[in-house]
């Protein structure tokens, strides 16, 4: 069963050894702990906790760290930002998640993103709007099947939106 966890100071060495399995920057999603030790990693993790707690410089907005355990495994990384700034409207979305390099192929990014879309409907976020590079044919098809309309093509992304009023997220 797959399950979302909020990230959490207690977390420990299987996360961090997950986060070493996903490259710093992948598909545009920016992991900072690839590479790190794991006294660094505890220090991001406070930073990191802190910003999800509403502790954000002045170019942030409000986000929501998780991670996606299959069972008592961590397979990915997710993140929701709870709006959009001028800036993540032109060039991201609502939502970011990567899955370990050893856990892909396995149905795990529908997994996550399709947990994610249900906690922003959870949190409140009704109109979403997701990028996934354009070359990247997999996450296009995970955003797709996940109810993503497509809107946009722009700096070498695809923008989807998905209205969370009239369509729920694919199940599995």
């Amino acid at each position: 069963m797959y399950v979302l966890k909020s990230l959490s100071l207690s977390d420990g060495r299987d996360i961090y050894e997950m986060l070493q399995e996903i490259g710093s920057n992948e598909n545009g999603f920016h992991n900072k702990v690839n590479g790190m030790s794991f006294s660094q990693f505890k220090d991001w993790l406070a930073k990191e906790y802190a910003v999800d707690n509403g502790e954000l410089e002045a170019w942030m907005v409000p986000q929501s760290s998780y991670w996606m355990y299959d069972g008592a495994i961590p397979v990915g990384y997710g993140r929701i930002r709870h709006c959009l700034n001028e800036a993540l409207r032109e060039q991201g979305g609502h939502i970011g998640y990567a899955i370990a390099r050893s856990k892909r192929g396995r149905g795990y990014g529908n997994a996550i993103l399709a947990l994610l879309i249900q906690e922003c409907r959870r949190k409140g976020i009704d109109e979403l709007q997701i990028s996934a590079h354009d070359d990247n044919v997999l996450s296009n098809k995970v955003i797709l099947k996940n109810g993503g309309v497509f809107i946009r093509q722009a700096h070498g992304k695809r923008f989807y939106a998905v209205d969370l009023r009239h369509n729920p997220p694919a199940a599995d």
